[in-house]
């Protein structure tokens, strides 16, 4: 009996132990991998790895790239913003000195920009003007239709009404209603307006070669000396006569000369 229980026991024991090592062995196997498979997840991970190495390099690329381009903008940001202030500080520098400009600065450049207005007008009158180049074959114009009252005669004497008395004439009186218009008889340039106390205002004008013609008895001029009219343009108006020609009416005194020496004007005017 004892040893069939012993032969039993062992039997036993030992079935344990080889079921035991069985299910081991099948653990081991289900949970074993090859060798190959071993290789093959050890490569993806290191792929994985490179990937992610990867990754970060261009991310850190791409972050570099993104600042440099920031700070690019930033920098042409600053630059437009210095060039707009430097634009405005320079305005407000040109408004500020402007400003500051003294009163007799600002009036002085005023009049020499009047001074360079009238010094081209002149030029521009200059050469728009009529030459003056007067000589005994010039044919001249009437400066008012009428007869003649009194006569040029530098030889002799001629008889004065008003006066009562003879003298030498060295200009013609021409007979003209008051208000006529006196016109030139030729182109010239004023030499000069006088008041005469026997010829009233009186307006000489050079008229080249050492002419000169003398229109007197006016009134309502339409010149100014130093200006230079065309043949028939308006001088003036004739005015009433002075008490030197009271008796002879109201007229216009036209004389001629020469180097200022009298000169006949009929000679030079149309018949």
């Amino acid at each position: 009996m004892t040893k069939n229980r012993i032969a039993k026991y062992t039997v036993n024991v030992a079935l344990l132990a080889v079921i035991a090592a069985a299910g081991i062995g099948v653990y081991q196997f289900g949970t074993s991998k090859p060798e190959k498979n071993i290789q093959e997840e050890k490569e993806l991970v290191s792929m994985e790895e490179d990937r992610s190495e990867d990754a970060e390099e261009e991310f850190s690329v791409d972050a570099d790239t993104s600042q440099v381009e920031a700070d690019m903008e930033n920098a042409g940001g600053n630059i437009l913003e210095e060039r707009k202030n430097t634009g405005t500080d320079n305005e407000e520098e040109q408004n500020t000195d402007t400003e500051e400009l003294p009163d007799e600065q600002i009036q002085g450049t005023e009049e020499n920009m009047q001074e360079v207005q009238q010094d081209t007008e002149t030029a521009a009158g200059a050469a728009a003007a009529p030459s003056l180049s007067f000589s005994e074959e010039t044919q001249m114009e009437w400066p008012v239709n009428g007869n003649i009252l009194l006569d040029y005669n530098m030889d002799q004497t001629v008889y004065f009404p008003t006066l009562d008395q003879y003298k030498l004439s060295p200009a013609i009186a021409v007979q003209a209603v008051e208000g006529a218009p006196v016109l030139a008889s030729v182109p010239g340039t004023v030499y000069s307006i006088e008041e005469n106390v026997q010829t009233g205002t009186t307006v000489t004008m050079e008229l080249g070669s050492g002419y000169q013609a003398v229109y007197g008895q006016l009134k309502d001029l339409a010149v100014e000396e130093g200006q230079t009219i065309e043949k028939g343009a308006v001088i003036g108006y004739i005015a009433s006569p002075t008490k030197y020609y009271s008796e002879e009416g109201s007229n216009l005194y036209f004389a001629m000369k020469k180097d200022g020496e009298p000169v006949d004007p009929i000679a030079y005017l149309p018949e």
